[in-house]
């Protein structure tokens, strides 16, 4: 959360205002804007991903979830774009109309391609949408009112995904070789999901914290990611890689592959091998 943003040479005039909302320093403003860059975006792409199955799943009151669930994220993701523009910060990412607006992406690499699979829906909606909900809960108390407000809302908006998404898990693993499949989509997403919260201790998130504008850190987030996704995905049977230390209260993952991570978008940036648990 460092780095400048795509085209931005200058150097931020964060110590101005806006309204009666203010940011102390340019570290906390260069990850405020970031931050929101990367929800707005993985809100987009996850519309688009789903959107792209509304004729396409596999029962017609599917298809119809598919269509709202992804008019609810293009939603969200519009209502997040233009706080970029109000923030005092020298040429921001341009809110997306189309996936070709901009060449640099702040989604999870998963999104990237049209998913090729039923399978791929269920694991987007299952690991990538919690995560977003996480961090949106992180905020949702900031002390940059605009941002908490539209936090507030979409997580209302949200309840009854996170609901369905539990239950294409269930009718999924129930079906043939749906667990299987659902299984490999995991493996390959549930380890991007954990970097997307970055390092412990990242200086742009405690920057976010010392200024009132989250109310988590790193490590508090992907704590509070994993006892939201591993409780359905295990009662549905498919296995994850990680454990409930009860002793220390808390999961163990083991190690992740920070070397593949692109801090400033927060996605890996190529394919690998599959991580080593």
């Amino acid at each position: 959360m460092n780095e400048r943003f795509e085209g931005t040479e200058e150097v931020a005039p964060a110590r101005s205002s806006l309204g009666e909302f203010s940011v102390g320093d340019d570290e906390a403003l260069a990850a405020l804007v970031n931050i929101i860059a990367v929800l707005a975006d993985n809100e987009y792409f996850l519309g688009r991903r789903v959107s792209e199955w509304a004729d396409a799943a596999p029962l017609l009151e599917t298809s119809v979830a598919c269509a709202a669930i992804a008019q609810d994220k293009l939603g969200h993701s519009r209502a997040l774009y233009p706080l970029l523009e109000e923030l005092p910060w020298p040429n921001p990412p341009a809110g997306l109309r189309d996936e070709t607006d901009r060449r640099r992406r702040y989604c999870v690499s998963f999104l990237d391609e049209p998913f090729p699979s039923w399978s791929h829906v269920v694991a987007a909606l299952a690991l990538v949408s919690p995560g977003v909900d996480v961090v949106l809960g992180a905020v949702s108390g900031s002390r940059y009112e605009a941002l908490a407000r539209r936090a507030r809302r979409i997580l209302e908006e949200e309840r009854l995904t996170a609901t369905y998404a539990e239950g294409l898990v269930r009718q999924l693993c129930g079906v043939g070789r749906g667990r299987e499949r659902l299984q490999e989509r995991v493996d390959e997403l549930l380890p991007e999901m954990l970097l997307w919260f970055g390092p412990e201790g990242e200086g742009g998130i405690e920057a976010l914290r010392r200024e009132g504008l989250v109310s988590m850190g790193n490590e508090q987030m992907r704590q509070e990611y994993l006892s939201r996704v591993v409780p359905p995905l295990e009662e549905a049977g498919v296995r994850l890689p990680v454990r409930w230390e009860e002793g220390e209260k808390r999961w163990e993952y083991g190690e992740l592959p920070w070397e593949r991570w692109n801090r400033l978008q927060r996605r890996l940036e190529e394919k690998g091998e599959r991580t080593v648990w």
